[in-house]
């Protein structure tokens, strides 16, 4: 242990990444509005709906050398760690992935114009609307 880091703080750490490590992601399940994801990602709370954009090796991302040739630890070894494009999942109010029109439950691809403007929608969605079809719309006009 380096010296003058408390033993408590650490502990707290400690727990903090196990419980990290073992979280089931959902609308429901969690224990904050922003939660970040092995450096490579992010999932927040918008108007009763959560959104999850990940950039990461696997990811539906364009950088290739990231989605296939990349370790999935890689980016906890760096400072900053980012792309051009990410991987969007969108829980519903009800805990259910919105489906998109092509039968997945996540769109690749998205520039950050097209996160900021799916955001844009979810915060300014009525409580009684459901906003599937204008996210699609979005979703269609702004990919890359």
């Amino acid at each position: 242990m380096r010296k003058g880091l408390d033993p408590r703080i650490l502990s707290y750490l400690y727990g903090v990444m196990i419980k990290t490590n073992n979280m089931k992601w959902s609308n429901s399940d969690k224990d904050c509005a922003f939660q970040c994801a092995r450096n490579s990602g992010f999932q927040m709370d918008v108007n009763g709906f959560r959104i999850s954009v990940q950039f990461g090796p696997g990811n539906y991302i364009q950088d290739s050398d990231i989605r296939y040739r990349t370790e999935n630890d890689a980016p906890m070894s760096f400072t900053h760690w980012g792309t051009d494009t990410a991987e969007v999942l969108i829980w519903g109010r009800n805990n259910v992935p919105i489906n998109w029109d092509h039968g997945d439950t996540v769109i690749g691809w998205v520039n950050s114009d097209t996160v900021a403007r799916l955001i844009g929608c979810l915060v300014n969605c009525p409580q009684d609307e459901d906003p599937t079809q204008a996210l699609q719309q979005i979703a269609d006009a702004g990919c890359a």
